[in-house]
């Protein structure tokens, strides 16, 4: 069923300042039912009294009822610190952001939960914080509310930080190893990851991307309220700041030689994002040559189409890369031969990748461009012999394979491996030239009367059978390595995970893409530093495991970091990310 929802532009200063307006209108949510809350199938919103702590009263759902075709949450949008106005524009930010990853020119399939359970619960007045984040075990996106210059700041009024949250929870979904991991460069990932995602989600408002164009010249090179991710929030938790945001992905950020020298995680962050950053802005100048040249106009009249080519070309090219990467510890390095890896499998143009390739170098994330180096589209006789419906459907035909296979694989000969739940995409490759061609139709210069016209076209345009089909096959095996770990840090050993994830062509039945891990030995030093890190700092307690089952059963409310025969393992470090660092409250 189709609804109507209505959703915050920005922060709420920046919408105001930049555009003009708070709200818009989104016309695409469609998912089979809802009800009073906003609930659906997918999504729970759960609201708090921020008064008495209690459950807030849900928005009422009302039906499609007379000449109205859509349904539609009983709430105004003219008032946004409204207790009705604030679940409802979260619960459409959430699914606004879940359709960004599930567009079939990107993931092309529903992402299940990292969880087990089929509903993300939303809490967005959780209590009193300067934070905002996604928890696994709560199986919850939590924001919280706080006082800054005699005004209540919502996190969850900024769409920043709730499309950054619900990343979290998507790449949970997708790769949910990172949410263990030990090297500090996988949670910069999900943490840089998370900051992209609220930035693509910027770019996918037609009214935000023509009023930031329009102010800055047609340019995204300077900062904007689509470099900059939480502006509002980060003004108001520090005032003397002069950046006025939280973090900028606007930066020229590098990794340092030395795993010794890297900062926390959401320092780190910013190298990945950084490099990212700079290459949606090399596609949108590029796109903004071509399509003034198409239309025989000026640059700046194309930026907007320009944006929204770029935006779909990145998305398509980093989102997918989530899918390619390998299980278990991963590195920068890892993420940047999966996002050319996923390319590379369907398209046949290296430009691209030959830029990105030199900035992964530029940024110190490899030493050389060999490093990135990948093989796609591969025939290979175990692949081409393979029952892939039974793969899917059978655990016992996934391990039987994965046995035979354990060359191809990297299985050392002795690992215990785990093969995961298999996963079957079904998407569509649009060139940038097919990008282009479905822009052509969206008019840039709409007033705002004709606004709400021109972006139910493009949505329209959006859910067309554009672009041709493919169909993968994710196979991924993950085993369990011992390393050695500092005696003083709990075991003198450690166990880490790791794998392999093999993308076949069900179609052709060739190997599209086989990943590995690029530099797992030379990282033990980095997971050394982490660990102590952690233990240092107060946030892990190294202990021995709970006596009894049911003491085992009880769930831990932080990292867990447990010595079991002497061997440590370390889990749930993604709890560190919250949108601030957990010491910086």
């Amino acid at each position: 069923m189709g609804i109507r929802l209505p959703m915050m532009i920005q922060d709420p200063s920046i919408s105001q300042v930049d555009v003009g307006r708070l709200v818009e209108d989104w016309l695409k949510l469609d998912e089979r039912h809802y009800l009073d809350g906003p609930v659906s199938e997918r999504v729970a919103v759960v609201d708090l009294d921020p008064t008495t702590d209690g459950l807030s009263p849900p928005v009422p759902f009302l039906p499609p009822a007379g000449r109205r075709t859509l349904g539609r949450y009983d709430v105004e949008k003219t008032d946004i610190a409204s207790p009705r106005f604030i679940p409802v524009s979260v619960f459409a930010t959430v699914f606004r952001t879940i359709y960004l990853y599930e567009d079939p020119r990107v993931l092309g399939r529903k992402i299940t939960w990292a969880f087990d359970a089929p509903q993300l619960l939303v809490v967005p007045r959780a209590g009193w914080l300067a934070n905002a984040y996604y928890e696994r075990r709560s199986h919850s996106l939590q924001f919280f509310q706080f006082m800054a210059d005699d005004q209540v700041i919502q996190t969850s009024l900024s769409r920043d930080i709730v499309a950054h949250e619900t990343g979290h929870a998507l790449i949970d979904g997708i790769d949910p190893d990172i949410y263990d991991a030990l090297d500090p460069q996988a949670l910069a990932l999900h943490e840089g990851v998370a900051d992209l995602t609220a930035m693509l989600l910027a770019f996918n408002s037609r009214a935000l991307r023509l009023a930031v164009l329009n102010k800055t010249g047609g340019s995204i090179r300077e900062s904007t309220a689509f470099s900059s991710i939480g502006e509002q929030f980060g003004r108001a938790i520090d005032p003397e700041r002069k950046a006025g945001w939280l973090r900028n992905l606007l930066n020229d950020a590098t990794l340092p030689a030395d795993p010794n020298d890297e900062p926390e995680e959401h320092e780190l962050s910013k190298v990945i994002s950084g490099v990212l950053y700079a290459f949606v802005v090399y596609l949108h100048e590029h796109f903004k040559r071509e399509v003034a040249a198409r239309e025989a106009s000026s640059q700046f009249s194309a930026s907007g189409k320009a944006l929204a080519i770029a935006a779909t070309l990145f998305q398509r090219m980093v989102l997918r890369g989530l899918d390619y990467l390998p299980p278990g510890e991963i590195t920068f390095a890892d993420f940047g031969r999966a996002i050319l890896a996923a390319d590379q499998a369907t398209y046949e143009d290296a430009t691209w990748r030959d830029w990105l390739r030199e900035q992964f170098v530029t940024r110190g994330i490899v030493h050389d461009i060999a490093d990135l180096d990948v093989t796609t589209n591969v025939a290979n006789e175990a692949v081409r012999e393979a029952d892939l419906e039974g793969l899917v459907e059978s655990a016992w035909v996934a391990y039987t394979f994965a046995e035979q296979n354990r060359t191809l694989l990297g299985i050392p000969a002795d690992a215990q491996f785990e093969v995961l739940p298999r996963v079957v995409v079904d998407g569509r490759f649009e060139t940038p030239e097919a990008t282009m061609d479905r822009e052509a139709g969206i008019d840039d210069d709409a007033d705002e009367d004709g606004a709400a016209a021109a972006e139910a076209a493009a949505h329209a345009a959006e859910g067309a059978d554009a672009g041709r089909p493919f169909r993968e096959l994710l196979f991924k095996v993950r085993w369990s390595q011992l390393e050695a770990n500092p005696p003083d840090l709990g075991a003198s050993q450690r166990r880490v995970q790791t794998g392999t994830t093999l993308v076949i062509d069900w179609n052709a039945k060739r190997i599209r893409s086989l990943l590995r891990p690029k530099f797992f030995e030379e990282r033990r030093v980095a997971r050394d530093r982490m660990l102590r890190r952690l233990v240092e700092s107060g946030l892990v307690e190294v202990t021995e495991p709970p006596p009894t089952p049911a003491a085992r059963r009880q769930p831990s409310t932080g990292i867990d970091a447990t010595v079991t025969d002497g061997i440590l393992r370390v889990r749930n470090t993604a709890r560190l990310l919250h949108i601030v660092r957990l010491d910086d409250e």
